[in-house]
């Protein structure tokens, strides 16, 4: 089971070539990621399933959903790094490894080439740098970013999560937020009040260098509007490149990671694995599901999946990125310079997106961060044992 259906295709050409290599195993993909929790009320679950790997896929983990796969060889080619990306989330027994990762996607600012090198600007390497490009693009009458903010996830990925993640140990300030529990006060050191709050103003600099309107225009609208040159920059992760080249084939893009302070050193990605694999603990083809798995961690499927996904691969030798619309996050992804986005680590029941919305219209930095600390107050009172 995966649950993207853009890529139908591809893992319909990989099943058949692994079929042909073994003859004894038939492979079913089910792109429809709605049927895994009644497949494991029936116990009927997929025998190996892809996910995104955040909070929720987590919570399947710390209930033992998954089986141990440590044990397979294939486990050790890939990067610790980026495995470590999903052990962050909690581990079963607190030492198996649940999924392993297939595909990790960086988002960073994408950027138009030929603006940038119309108007003579380098890609920023500090804050500084980058707001004095976003000064140079509106000098001369050209939106530095498009913004979209009728769609608030836009926000939240975007601006909330590069700041953040940007401004502060992110995975460690939920691991201490979630170790505080529903303890949590605006004044208690783990707050969001005391730790977000110098990002906010650096935020508010992003809204104000957006392009007039950002706030009716929704995703569908900035994808259009950017593939026709109509701003510099667009804060959106790899998901959009395709649209924006399907729109404008000609258009030359890059990306690169929003610098939010003035060391260069301290630049990071936003990073998530968009893919990681799995094994339901309780199939009854384990043998066969484990035999698949080791085939979709192959060299020529992985690292070819995603190159042709705009994503890089997980494992420890896997080749340099050439694809110039997201190389330019090739270091920091090497390096593991990277954050899993703060937006990540919310349970579905908080309405992030709109208090990020709410603030980027208001301007009420106290109020926003307050909310976040009482809606997360509110939800660990809810799931204490």
């Amino acid at each position: 089971m995966q649950n993207k259906p853009e890529v139908v295709a591809y893992f319909n050409q990989v099943i058949k070539d692994f079929e042909a290599l073994n003859p004894d195993i038939r492979v079913i993909q089910d792109f429809n990621e709605g049927n895994f929790v009644p497949g494991l009320v029936r116990n009927d679950p997929p025998d190996v399933v892809t996910r995104g790997f955040a909070q929720a896929t987590a919570d399947f983990v710390k209930k033992g959903i998954f089986a141990d796969l440590s044990g397979m060889p294939v486990t050790a080619t890939i990067d610790p790094k980026m495995q470590e990306l999903i052990s962050s989330w909690g581990q079963y027994n607190g030492n198996e490894v649940s999924a392993l990762p297939f595909s990790l996607a960086a988002a960073g600012v994408i950027y138009n080439r030929d603006i940038f090198e119309a108007k003579g600007v380098a890609v920023p390497t500090t804050w500084d740098e980058f707001v004095a490009a976003c000064e140079t693009f509106k000098a001369a009458g050209i939106a530095p970013i498009y913004g979209t903010y009728k769609d608030p996830w836009t926000l939240a990925q975007g601006m909330f999560d590069y700041v953040a993640g940007g401004s502060l140990d992110v995975a460690d300030f939920f691991s201490k937020l979630n170790a505080r529990g529903a303890a949590i006060t605006a004044d208690a050191p783990e707050s969001f009040a005391n730790n977000f709050g110098p990002a906010l103003p650096k935020m508010l600099q992003l809204a104000s260098f957006a392009q007039s309107g950002a706030a009716s225009k929704n995703y569908a609208d900035g994808n259009a509007a950017f593939s026709k040159g109509q701003a510099a920059m667009y804060l959106q992760g790899p998901w959009a490149l395709s649209q924006l080249v399907a729109a404008n084939k000609g258009i030359r893009l890059g990306s690169f990671p929003l610098p939010v302070t003035n060391n260069p050193e301290e630049t990071k990605a936003r990073v998530n694995v968009d893919m990681a694999l799995s094994i339901t603990r309780n199939t009854p083809n384990m043998a066969a599901a484990q035999r698949f798995v080791n085939y979709l961690l192959e060299p020529s499927v992985v690292n070819t999946y995603n190159e042709k996904n705009a994503a890089f691969s997980p494992l420890k030798d896997a080749p340099a990125v050439e694809n110039p619309q997201i190389s330019g996050l090739g270091a920091s992804v090497k390096e593991a310079r990277y954050y899993q986005g703060a937006g990540t680590y919310f349970p579905p029941s908080v309405p992030l997106n709109n208090y990020v919305q709410s603030f980027v219209y208001g301007k009420n930095g106290e109020q926003f961060l307050t909310a976040l600390d009482d809606e997360w107050r509110r939800v660990a009172e809810r799931t204490a044992v």
